[in-house]
C-alpha cells in the first residue's frame, strides 16, 4: 500500500513523522510512504526506496478561515489531493482539525449514504479488547441518526479489524438510566435499539468507559472530546504522581522496582499515545488524524492503524452496509 503522511502539522515539527515513517519502511519493505512537508529541516538516514520525501514548507496558516484554506498549495492539502487522484491508499496528518476533515470531506467526499464523518480514536480498555469512540470532536452538534450511522459502520470497522462478531455498542450519558440525558440522545436510542442487527446495551456512564464493558461508544464531538482530554489527563496526573511518590523514599523505590513489570502492562494498556490517533471515519479513503503532539511511537501506531485498516478492506464492506440500511 501507499501513505501519504503531511508532517507539517506536528507542534514540535516534522523529524518525529519522518522517524517514525522511516521505521515502518524499513519493517515493510512492500509499502510505500511520501512524507511531505518541510524537508529541509529533518536529520535524514539512508536513502529507502520505499520512502518519498516532497517538500511543501506552507501550513495551514488560519484554522478559523477553512475556505480560505482549502484555497491554498498547503503540505496537507497537497496529501489529500493525492489520495483523490488515487496516488495513494491512505492518509495521515496531525494538521488543523477542522481543516483536515473539511479537506477531506469537500475534495475525497463522504461514503455514499453517510450523513457526517466522526473522529473515531481505537482505545484500549482493562479486560485487553479494543473500544472505539465516536464523536471525539469533529461534530459538536449531532443529530440522533448520525449516531445510529455511525454504529452501523463502527460495527463493521471492529468486525473486520478484530474479528469480532457481535460487538456491544453503548450511548454515553450522564447516567444509565433510560430516561435520562439530552433530547437527541433519548432520540437516538430509540433508533438504535430498534435494529436487531446492533448489539445495544442502552446508555453507560463514562467512568466506565475503559472497564470494557462494551466495544463502541457513541457521544457527541463536543462530550466525546472531553472524555479524550479527560483521558489524557488522568493518565498524565498518574504519572506524575507515581513518580512523585517513588522519588520520596527508599522503600518506595525498592517497592517500585519490585512492581516495575506491573506498571509497565498498566501503562502499555492506558498509554493515550496510540488513542491519539484518530481515524477520520466515514470518509471515502482510509484517513487517520494525530494529535499535534504526536512522538514517533504515536505516528508508528497511526501508520501500523492505516495498514491494518487497508488489508481489512472495511471500507466496501460499510459502503455495502449504508446502501442496505
Amino acid at each position: 500500500m501507499h501513505i501519504v503522511f503531511d508532517i507539517n502539522g506536528n507542534d514540535k515539527g516534522p523529524q518525529a513523522g519522518y522517524n517514525a515513517a522511516y521505521e515502518f519502511c524499513l519493517k515493510n519493505p512492500n509499502d510505500k510512504i511520501t512524507l511531505i512537508g518541510e524537508i529541509s529541516l529533518l536529520k535524514q538516514n539512508e536513502n529507502l526506496e520505499n520512502l518519498f520525501l516532497i517538500e511543501n514548507n506552507l501550513k495551514v496558516a488560519t484554522p478559523k478561515n477553512i475556505r480560505e484554506n482549502l484555497k491554498m498549495p498547503t503540505s496537507m492539502n497537497e496529501a489529500i489531493d493525492m489520495v483523490k487522484n488515487s496516488k495513494a491508499d491512505a492518509i495521515l496528518s496531525s494538521g488543523d482539525s477542522a481543516s483536515y476533515v473539511a479537506g477531506l470531506t469537500l475534495t475525497v467526499g463522504r461514503i455514499p449514504n453517510l450523513s457526517r464523518p466522526t473522529f473515531m480514536p481505537v482505545a484500549n480498555t482493562i479486560n485487553g479488547q479494543k473500544l472505539l469512540i465516536l464523536d471525539v470532536g469533529s461534530n459538536t452538534e449531532v443529530k440522533p441518526e448520525y449516531l445510529y450511522q455511525w454504529a452501523l459502520i463502527a460495527k463493521v470497522f471492529y468486525q473486520k479489524m478484530f474479528n469480532f462478531s457481535d460487538p456491544k455498542v453503548t450511548i454515553l450519558n450522564i447516567g444509565s438510566e433510560a430516561y435520562k440525558g439530552p433530547e437527541f440522545l433519548l432520540e437516538a436510542a430509540k433508533l438504535i435499539s430498534k435494529d436487531d442487527s446492533l448489539n445495544y446495551i442502552g446508555f453507560s456512564e463514562t467512568r466506565e468507559v475503559l472497564y470494557g464493558n462494551y466495544q463502541i461508544a457513541l457521544i457527541d464531538g463536543y462530550g466525546g472530546n472531553l472524555v479524550l482530554k479527560s483521558y489524557e489527563g488522568a493518565f498524565n496526573t498518574f504519572k506524575h504522581l507515581l513518580k512523585d511518590g517513588i522519588s520520596k523514599s527508599f522503600r518506595a523505590k525498592l517497592g517500585a522496582l519490585l512492581l516495575k513489570p506491573a506498571f509497565e502492562n498498566i501503562s502499555k494498556v492506558l498509554d493515550y499515545k496510540k488513542v491519539g490517533a484518530a481515524w477520520v471515519f466515514g470518509i471515502n479513503t482510509l484517513a487517520i488524524k494525530t494529535h499535534g503532539a504526536s512522538d514517533k511511537v504515536s505516528y508508528l501506531y497511526a501508520l501500523e492503524e492505516l495498514k491494518n485498516g487497508y488489508k481489512s478492506n472495511f471500507l466496501d464492506v460499510i459502503r455495502k452496509t449504508l446502501k442496505e440500511n
